[in-house]
Order: structure tokens, then C-alpha cells, then sequence
């Protein structure tokens, strides 16, 4: 969409097509956490949560929900969700949380150190550097947030997270952009991975996953004795690309997922999603290989309310050195040394869209 689209006569003030807003929100138990509202103009509205790493929680596309939120609702940080599992307590779900930049996954012991679950970024406070609104009497309809997060500690690690989230007014689509430096002295491990959380009504019985590549699965909790990777027929984990009704077996803490390498497109671009033809709706994730060169495919479909699943790309090891033996297990950033990440998140608002994503389709395999 050109800025010739939008009539500066007709309007004078932005936010009357679109645009960023920033406040407070009233958080569970008291206090506030900050947020900017955003508005593509294009249907697609959203939340950032500067206080928690600029990661997105709720987020709709006209009158459908595309987010799982969590019972926590929206919480100030805390460092007492650093510790074992009990993110878990301050996890407001949202359309894409942030994991990292140390370690990602379960809680566990990697390099004699406990690693806590899915790592600090996403309960860290950013500290706002830039946000632009648009402007079509100048010709621009770029909307920007440019954030600094900073995990740190005293000898170490010490990391630098520079995130920018762009959108153009007009068109119903989001773009992260992240810097992860290490800024200490010392080689740090480094972990990374959007965890992009699904929810009613786009996710509904019937609606399936797009994506294809080898894969392997995983269950929780695993059967007695067994460890919690499965061998699982390829058949049977393409069953696992349709979205089925609750499951008594995911009350509580079940759940079940796939780790897939995912494989790009002639134009270098790996695309997932969700798509569903009832409501004619879907979501595009789109991404480098290089930049995340793994899938996980989380799925709890609890049988009350909890009913969730998750598209989460990532570089380096979900399930740690003890199961993985992946090279990037291993990753790491050398001091000074910095990666860098884009994801695009794009509304699919026709099934004629959808059928565009569809395309890209294809089997998983052992």
C-alpha cells in the first residue's frame, strides 16, 4: 500500500487510521506494566510488553483472536520466575514470546549450571530507544519500536538484546528484528526461539499446520522408564499437522510436540503456519534457515480452556545436551560476538491467502 492510498485531508490525527500507543496497564495483584498498543490499520491489532523483553501478548485480526493467553493474564516482572520452572507462574502466553538468550527449553543441568525454564529475555524490562508512527503527509507509513534489552550479571554473562518491531500501515503484518550481543568478556552459551502461541478462535478443531522437514517427537509426561523423545512413524507425526478436539490426556501438564528441520523455499525462506477454512483466516510465519534452522511444534489441547498450541523457531537445543545431539546444542557467542534474527508474522485474511501458504506444504519425516 502506497501513502498516495491514504487522503491527508480527510484526517488529522494518525491514530484515526492506525498507529502506536503507549501507557500502563494494571497488572494482576497491582503495579503496571508498560505497553504500546498498536494498530496496523489493516485489521490486525496487538500488545507489546516493554516491560517484558517487547514480546507480544494479545493480538486479533478484526474480530477474531489469534493468541492462547494464559490464566496469569499480564504481570510486572519478577526474578522469581528465573527460577526452576516457575516461568510458568508469570507466563502471560501472547503471540510470541521470546526465549533466551542463554538457554532455551525445560529446566535442567548444562555445564554444571541450572538453566531455568525457557531463560530470563521474556521477563526482563526493555528500555524504549525509538517509536515512530506513521506519517502519510511525508510520505511514510512505517511504524517502529526500537528497544534495548540487557540481561546481565556480574562476571558474567552479559548480553545485549537491540529488538526492533516494524509494521506499514495499511497491511496486516509484523516483523521482528533482533541483535543479540555478547557484551562480556567471557564465551557465553547462546540459545534463541520465538515462542509464537496459538489460541480460539483461529486455533479450533480442524484447522491444520503448515511446514515439512525431518523431525523427531517428543511427549510429556513419557511413559514410565522412557525418556521423553519417542519414536513415532512418520504417519503419525503428519497426523499431528491437524488440530483435533480437547484431549483428556493433556489435562494438567500433558502435552506433546515435534522438532522438525525445517527446509526453505526456492527463495531461501522457510514459511509455517496455521490455516482454518472455517473462518477462512490464517497465520504466515516467515523466516531465514540460517537465522533459525529448527521448528518445534508444542501442542497441549487441554480439556478445559487450556487449549493451546505453539509454532516456535529457534537456533540451538529446545531439549539440552542429555537428549539432543545436535551441533548447536553446543552454540555459542564468542565475546563481542553478535546473531542476528528476523521473523515475519503475516495475516493470511482470505482463503485465497491461505491457499498461497498451503502451497508450501509437504510431509515430515523420520
Amino acid at each position: 500500500m502506497s501513502a498516495s492510498t491514504f487522503d491527508p485531508d480527510k484526517f488529522e490525527n494518525i491514530h484515526q487510521l492506525g498507529g502506536i500507543r503507549t501507557g500502563t496497564l494494571d497488572a494482576p495483584g497491582g503495579g503496571g506494566v508498560r505497553v504500546a498498543f498498536v494498530d496496523t490499520g489493516a485489521g490486525l491489532r496487538f500488545t507489546v510488553a516493554l516491560d517484558r523483553g517487547g514480546d507480544i501478548v494479545d493480538a486479533s485480526y478484526n474480530a477474531f483472536g489469534l493468541a492462547y493467553l494464559s490464566p496469569n493474564g499480564l504481570r510486572q516482572p519478577n526474578p522469581a520466575y528465573h527460577e526452576g520452572n516457575e516461568w510458568l507462574r508469570g507466563w502471560p502466553g501472547g503471540l510470541v514470546t521470546t526465549c533466551g538468550p542463554e538457554y532455551v527449553g525445560g529446566s535442567r543441568i548444562e555445564n554444571g549450571a541450572k538453566t531455568s525454564l525457557h531463560g530470563r529475555y521474556s521477563n526482563t524490562p526493555a528500555v524504549v530507544e525509538v517509536l515512530r508512527n506513521p506519517d502519510p503527509r511525508r510520505g511514510r507509513l512505517d511504524l517502529e519500536i526500537g528497544l534495548v534489552v540487557r540481561d546481565t550479571r556480574v562476571f558474567g554473562p552479559v548480553f545485549e538484546v537491540r529488538r526492533t518491531l516494524r509494521c506499514t500501515l495499511g497491511q496486516p503484518e509484523i516483523v521482528i528484528e533482533d541483535e543479540v550481543t555478547n557484551c562480556g568478556d567471557t564465551p557465553s552459551a547462546h540459545h534463541w526461539l520465538y515462542h509464537c502461541n496459538l489460541g480460539y478462535p483461529l486455533l479450533d478443531e480442524g484447522a491444520r499446520f503448515i511446514y515439512r522437514g525431518g523431525a523427531q517427537y517428543w511427549v510429556v509426561p513419557p511413559p514410565p522408564g522412557q525418556d521423553i523423545v519417542q519414536p513415532l512413524a512418520a504417519a503419525a507425526m503428519n497426523a499431528l499437522k491437524r488440530v483435533p478436539a480437547a484431549l483428556a490426556e493433556h489435562a494438567g501438564a500433558g502435552e506433546r510436540g515435534l522438532i522438525v528441520e525445517t527446509e526453505p523455499d526456492a527463495d531461501g525462506l522457510c514459511r509455517i503456519g496455521v490455516v482454518n477454512e472455517r473462518i477462512q483466516l490464517g497465520l504466515e510465519l516467515a523466516y531465514r534457515p540460517g537465522d533459525l534452522p529448527r521448528l518445534a511444534h508444542w501442542q497441549h489441547y487441554g480439556p478445559r480452556g487450556s487449549y493451546a498450541t505453539a509454532l516456535e523457531p529457534f537456533y540451538g537445543s529446545l531439549l539440552g545436551s542429555a537428549r539432543d545431539r545436535h551441533p548447536l546444542v553446543a552454540s555459542k557467542l564468542e565475546p563481542g560476538e553478535s546473531r542476528r534474527y528476523q521473523l515475519r508474522l503475516r495475516v493470511l485474511p482470505t482463503w485465497a491467502s491461505c491457499e498461497q501458504l498451503i502451497a508450501f506444504d509437504g510431509p515430515v519425516r523420520e
